[in-house]
């Protein structure tokens, strides 16, 4: 368990599958990722059971609210770590929109990157954001630097979305949170 200041990062278990399947099939939050279409539970499982469990590149959590430890909020990862250039890429969702607005977001994303960076010891951190993601602002003001944009990356309701490369390095890190 890893915790933050509002919420804790705890590893998934089978039995969170089916939540993870209704956040990961649920359009509204579908259009910001780079999967297209929806997914079942059997696969919803069997990428449990292979990536999350056995692939030391992905690093999964649920993420609990510290004032409500039973509930599930949201899921947070690491992936795509490179153990010799000391590099990953996050992904965050909110699933439950009660909880949205209310800082657990800002929460959970830096609950992430200080375990990237002082736990796996990371010293690059970045991801890719659609044009359609008002959360690009957060990464932004938490302190992630845009690197680039590449163009009409993705088709998602009827357009071509730009993707924007946001990273954040460790001596980034260190200078805004130690």
């Amino acid at each position: 368990m890893i915790k933050g200041n509002r919420v804790y990062l705890v590893k998934p278990q089978k039995e969170d599958m089916p939540l993870l399947l209704e956040w990961r099939n649920n359009p509204d939050n579908r259009k910001y990722f780079r999967e297209y279409k929806e997914t079942n539970l059997e696969d919803q499982i069997n990428w449990y059971e292979n990536v999350m469990m056995k692939d030391s590149t992905w690093h999964h959590f649920i993420v609990k609210p510290i004032d409500n430890p039973i509930k599930n909020i949201g899921v947070v990862l690491l992936n795509h770590i490179h153990p010799i250039y000391r590099t990953g890429e996050f992904g965050i969702t909110l699933g439950d929109p009660e909880y949205r607005g209310k800082g657990y977001g800002k929460d959970m994303l830096i609950t992430l990157i200080k375990y990237g960076f002082d736990q796996l010891n990371l010293n690059r951190n970045w991801c890719e954001v659609y044009s359609n993601n008002e959360a690009i602002e957060l990464y932004r003001k938490t302190g992630f630097k845009d690197e680039g944009i590449i163009r009409q990356t993705v088709f998602k309701d009827g357009e071509y979305l730009d993707s924007y490369i946001l990273g954040m390095l460790k001596k980034d890190y260190e200078s805004l949170y130690k």
